[in-house]
């Protein structure tokens, strides 16, 4: 399951009809206005500023409601930001406009790969291909999307349907390994020798360290009795997946059948303890699934003591770690959940939420300095996450540093206009906390 994220205000697309407008208002309305904003935001995606870009896309779209190019540029920047939902949005809002441009139907499918909308995401891809299909880039991308849906189904025990979807990928993208190697496997599931054979070197001239590559390839020559080949196929493999059981177990059998009794029981016994803490992993996961969803229920403590469970089994689990952090957070074990975090980040160091919680941990200590950092470093991975920036304005604030305050802050109303609490914040800032006090 997902890590628990914080909820935020749907993305407000801003589009209408002005009925009235004085000289002055004009001056900031209309298509002229709106493509400058477009090029002040496609300069600042250039320049790594995503959420200044969002905030002229946006601009644009209250300036001009029909401006595809705003709306899909929106989606784009969205999307680095790793806002996936509001992408899609955009996208879809974008295609209303402009429903024969094949550069957004593409970003559309990237979107709803992004969200493991699979299915939907190569409809799009079609869509795409259909109206540009001597465009290398869209081709390419639907073969890849093809892949990953063949791979979807075959994950499903479909093999007979998985089968098209990877010829389809090979077809389109096949100067990628994936679709071969895919294929290459479903193939050997099948029965196929030959062909499998055919498919799996291929996968290894295009990339000759895919260890799945090499594993399945010699597990087909096994199948075949060449032990030799065999035997040089998952030793390599075992060289690049050193944590895959099949790869051992196969390899065990191989040198078996080979006469190297020793050597086989070696290989035997790692995959026994690969697949002991590959169960223990999966009961793990269920533990911190229960204790996902008792956090969305509130039920803190409970939570806690499951991801206790979850941490046994998978000491190394970094989304366990960061839930353990979220509950301990919320029951007000502060230390517990500041060491919980850190583990996370140490296991995992792509995880904006969890620098987030980090941070409001600091806040709450009483460590303001440590609390800017930690969001600091969120926002480098999320940095549209509006709250990080309310909270980070909070610490910079309880530092008396009340111009960078100020400018988070209104980064964070850049991101989020309506937001009552950041204007609140933003009105106590400028008195300078007289009578008043931030909200994190």
């Amino acid at each position: 399951m997902d890590l628990l994220s914080r909820s935020r205000l749907p993305m407000q697309l801003m589009f209408g009809v002005l009925l009235a407008t004085s000289p002055a208002e004009a001056q900031t309305e209309g298509p002229e206005h709106a493509r400058q904003l477009v090029a002040e935001g496609a300069r600042f995606i250039q320049e790594g500023r995503l959420s200044e870009a969002a905030d002229r896309f946006r601009k644009a779209m209250k300036a001009d409601p029909n401006s595809a190019d705003a709306a899909n540029d929106l989606g784009v920047v969205l999307r680095r930001q790793k806002n996936f939902q509001e992408a899609v949005t955009a996208f879809q809002f974008a295609l209303q406009l402009r429903p024969k441009e094949a550069r957004i139907h593409n970003n559309l499918a990237l979107a709803l790969q992004d969200l493991g909308r699979i299915s939907e995401a190569v409809a799009a891809m079609k869509r795409a291909y259909a109206l540009q299909p001597d465009n290398v880039t869209i081709r390419r991308n639907l073969g890849v999307l093809d892949w990953k849906l063949g791979d979807e189904i075959h994950q499903k025990g479909d093999l007979r349907g998985a089968l098209p979807e990877f010829r389809k990928a090979v077809e389109l993208a096949g100067e990628t390994y994936e679709p071969h190697q895919l294929l290459g496997s479903a193939l050997l599931e099948n029965g196929d020798f030959d062909e499998a054979e055919a498919e799996l070197r291929r996968a290894l001239e295009l990339q000759p360290s895919s260890g799945e590559s090499h594993r399945d390839l010699g597990i087909l020559l096994s199948r075949r009795n060449r032990l030799e080949e065999a035997a040089t196929e998952l030793l390599r493999a075992a060289e690049l997946l050193p944590g895959d059981a099949a790869v051992h177990y196969n390899l065990g059998r191989v040198l078996r059948k080979a006469g190297k009794a020793n050597e086989a029981a070696v290989e035997l016994s790692r995959a026994r303890e690969l697949n002991e803490k590959a169960q223990a992993a999966i009961l793990a996961k269920t533990y911190n699934n229960t204790a996902t969803k008792l956090l969305r229920e509130g039920r803190f403590e409970e939570a806690a003591a499951n991801l206790k469970e979850a941490l046994r089994l998978d000491p190394d689990n970094a989304t366990a770690h960061y839930n353990c952090g979220v509950a301990f957070l919320e029951i007000n074990h502060l230390d517990l959940a500041v060491t919980e975090l850190k583990t996370a980040l140490r296991l995992n160091a792509d995880q904006p939420d969890a620098y987030y919680y980090l941070g409001r941990a600091w806040l709450i200590q009483g460590q303001p300095a440590e609390a800017a950092k930690a969001m600091a470093d969120g926002l480098r991975l999320k940095p549209g996450d509006a709250r990080a920036h309310n909270v980070r304005a909070v610490a910079l604030a309880a530092m008396r540093q009340y111009s960078d305050a100020a400018q988070e802050l209104q980064l964070a109303l850049a991101l989020e206009p309506e937001n009552q609490i950041f204007r609140e914040n933003l009105v106590c800032l400028e008195r300078r906390l007289y009578g008043c006090e931030l909200k994190p």
